[in-house]
């Protein structure tokens, strides 16, 4: 699970112990000062009617989204990114007719070779048994 919140150093640390008074929580990891992939994940329905749809295909295109539903009246935009590339994308699409939007939210994890699993695990056998969660 991923909790992005705006705290100064106290706050974070806080919240990070109240976390961890969850009975299920294994693992708290704060990885704001470390090197990290963040992402965010949006599937946009937009309203395409035959005269629009070229245009939203090619805006599309220029976000590097992908299509992934055709309906007759619509398309299914499917994007993934930073927040900022998605809320363009969103803003541009906004004139042709958003008929339905769903994010994930955002979804992180650190860079190179060190990994939580390891840490919260010892050996392959324990993380393969386990239902390994994340928290961020």
């Amino acid at each position: 699970m991923t909790i992005t919140v705006e705290a100064d150093h106290d706050q974070a640390r806080r919240i990070e112990a109240n976390l961890y008074k969850l009975v299920n929580v294994l693992l708290v990891e704060n990885i704001t000062n470390q090197p990290a992939i963040v992402r965010d994940l949006a599937m946009i329905k937009v309203a395409a009617t035959h005269e629009a749809r070229s245009h939203v295909l090619e805006l599309a295109s220029v976000f590097r989204a992908r299509v992934v539903d055709v309906a007759p009246e619509s398309l299914t935009i499917e994007i993934t990114g930073a927040e900022d590339k998605i809320d363009g994308l969103l803003e541009v699409l906004r004139p042709y007719g958003v008929l339905e939007m769903v994010r994930t939210g955002i979804v992180a994890m650190r860079r190179g070779k060190s990994s939580t699993i390891t840490s919260a695990a010892t050996t392959d056998e324990d993380v393969a048994e386990e239902d390994v969660s994340q928290s961020v």
